[in-house]
């Protein structure tokens, strides 16, 4: 079976990319990931070098027996979920509503059903003989 197989009929995908909708969408979710990625594996990247570098620094007590590579871990775990629940809201608020009107304008509707068991039928195929 072609992927094409599998396609619904009669979505016009090449107009949907030229949508200022789907360009606002994919342009959003573009510019969250480097700004997010950036700040996360910029600081990431900051802590590691700082504890390699500067481990004196890094040891540094600031309060009681907690030190400033304590504090830095636990500040970049926090960060983490900071961009994950970010990226939900505004998934949630702004890039959700984006795709549903997409969908109105264009009639594509989202398949339906278990991703996971497709792949495993399209694999179990591949592999019989």
């Amino acid at each position: 079976m072609e992927a094409t197989d599998r396609e619904p009929q009669g979505i016009d995908w090449e107009a949907i990319e030229r949508s200022p909708e789907f360009q606002e969408l994919a342009g959003g979710r573009r510019r969250f990931a480097w700004i997010a990625g950036t700040i996360g594996i910029g600081l990431g990247a900051l802590y590691v070098v700082l504890a390699g570098v500067a481990p004196d620094l890094m040891g540094t007590k600031i309060f009681g027996s907690m030190s400033l590579g304590f504090v830095g871990g636990v500040a970049l775990i926090l960060l983490t979920w900071a961009i994950t629940f970010a990226y939900v809201r505004r998934s949630d608020r702004v890039w959700g509503p984006l795709e549903e009107r997409i969908r109105a304008e264009f009639g594509a509707q989202p398949e339906r059903g278990d991703r996971f068991s497709k792949e495993e039928e399209r694999i179990a195929a591949r592999v019989q003989p």
